[in-house]
């Protein structure tokens, strides 16, 4: 996608024409089985005092998260979940808006499957606010553009999902992490990915 095309497509985005819905069964025992062993293993890699999963749906994970740690002693871990317009989440708040977040006690902020509902413009405010929530980490999964030729490529729709409406090249994502002062943790992306899928991102403060 050449520069012309991406200022093109970026100004003329719009969000999606119709709410989220699930696609798969989002039941608590569903989502259960599907998360498997990665409550676990989120707690292992991170070690977290302090966990903000922004976008957090039905908070199922915010509830296992608590319920391993429960299990496994560390009654010092909290997780709470984040979302807008959601009767679930502990804090409602619109992650793509701008100026709404001073520094965070989180020293992890989870957000899964959430970017791509969003446009690119939308996309570049929430890392800023991701980034601004957390005082250390930042774990991050999205869909992303599957045949990317130039840092710019966006893809604006999948089969999967008919509110994916921007699945960026994955060095383009990455880029907004730097320029908001984290560095990649490669270590713990290979650690957190237990699907092999090489979709999780994991950026740590370093400024």
């Amino acid at each position: 996608m050449s520069l012309a095309d991406f200022e093109a497509l970026v100004l003329s985005q719009r969000p999606a024409d119709k709410a989220w819905e699930p696609v798969t069964d989002y039941s608590f025992e569903a989502r259960k089985a599907i998360e498997g062993d990665h409550p676990r293993l989120i707690l292992e890699v991170f070690q977290p005092r302090l966990i903000l999963d922004v976008g957090c749906g039905f908070k199922t994970l915010v509830n296992l998260l608590n319920g391993t740690a429960f299990l496994n002693g560390a009654s010092h871990m909290i997780a709470r979940g984040a979302d807008v317009s959601n009767a679930s989440a502990d804090i409602n708040f619109d992650i793509s808006s701008y100026g709404l977040f001073a520094p965070s006690e989180s020293d992890l902020v989870i957000c899964r499957e959430v970017l791509e509902h969003l446009t690119v413009m939308q996309i570049r405010k929430a890392i800023t606010n991701l980034c601004a929530l957390s005082s250390k980490f930042v774990y991050v999964t999205t869909r992303f553009h599957q045949n990317p030729t130039s840092l710019l490529d966006v893809a604006t729709s999948d089969d999967l999902d008919p509110t994916h409406i921007t699945m960026l090249n994955q060095d383009f994502l990455r880029l907004l992490f730097v320029l908001e002062g984290f560095k990649r943790r490669a270590d713990l992306e290979e650690r957190i990915d237990w699907q092999h899928k090489g979709r999780c991102l994991v950026y740590e403060r370093a400024v």
